[in-house]
């Protein structure tokens, strides 16, 4: 049996330098919050830097590119460790990003993973597809950072919930996380049917305030508005099974939910087969 880990094993995946910085950011003030250590897993597909050639130029540009992007990457997470004074170990590799990603998860097993969205609302995006291949697999907690709206470390933040249950907040660091809250937390629940009333609650000991809102399809399309409004920084959510969507319902409530500038923490195990899964992106 593997021994009991002190910190929570923070996993930074990427598939590009670009949104580094502001992943390294939001794993820094998660790792802060919670006592968390950090590694960055950078993949490339080979694809990405091989031009046309023999075999012998096709190794030659992927060992070069493998110098480069270590240093790169070297160059982007020093001046964080520094100015936060964090450790954070970082590898690169090349090759079928899922089956890295997969081969990753396998060996270092870490806790949560903190993935990224660029900045295209398109749907069916590279990450769209890499972000719901995460969530088939990883049964852990994975935090999908906004581009625009990140987690800045030592800042206290705004926390909310979208239709969870108790089990969502049973994780070994989610009063941690409470703790650095800068208010009451806020429960949105849209419902068809309920007896649970909106107003003042409690959760693990924390204020929390109910909003209840009718299942409606003007009701969902707002939701990121409500949200915004409230002022939330990292938004609960469960993976549970789709939902029946009537052919009249072109967009779930998840849809609108990953079109917004929240940064989105997904609790709960996943089921091994895509089409069971709530899908996020």
């Amino acid at each position: 049996m593997e021994p009991a880990r002190n910190k929570q094993h923070i996993a930074v995946i990427t598939d590009t330098e670009d949104d580094m910085s502001y992943l390294l950011k939001s794993a820094v003030s998660l790792a802060k919050m919670i006592s968390g250590e950090i590694q960055v897993l950078s993949v490339k597909k080979p694809t990405q830097v091989i031009g046309k050639g023999n075999q012998l130029s096709a190794m030659r540009s992927i060992n070069q590119n493998y110098i480069l992007t270590d240093k790169r990457i070297k160059n982007l997470v020093l001046p964080i460790m520094e100015k936060y004074d964090v450790s954070i170990n970082y590898t690169s590799t090349f090759g079928n990003i899922k089956s890295e990603i997969e081969r990753y998860l396998n060996v270092n097993k870490p806790d949560i993973l903190v993935l990224g969205r660029r900045k295209s609302k398109a749907f069916n995006t590279a990450d769209d597809r890499i972000i719901n291949f995460v969530l088939g697999i990883f049964e852990g907690t994975v935090l999908i950072v906004s581009p625009n709206k990140g987690l800045e470390p030592g800042k206290k933040i705004g926390i909310g919930s979208l239709n969870c249950s108790k089990a969502a907040f049973a994780t070994s660091f989610t009063e941690d996380l409470f703790f650095n809250a800068n208010s009451s937390l806020k429960s949105f629940n849209l419902l068809e049917n309920s007896d649970l009333e909106q107003g003042i609650g409690n959760v693990l000991g924390r204020k929390t305030i109910n909003y209840v809102f009718d299942r409606s399809e003007n009701t969902v399309k707002k939701l990121p508005d409500y949200l915004t409004k409230s002022k939330i920084d990292l938004l609960f959510m469960e993976r549970r099974k789709r939902e029946k969507i009537s052919l009249s319902k072109p967009l779930n409530t998840y849809d609108i939910v990953r079109n917004s500038d929240i940064n989105l923490l997904i609790i709960g195990k996943s089921q091994t087969y895509y089409n069971n899964n709530l899908k996020i992106a």
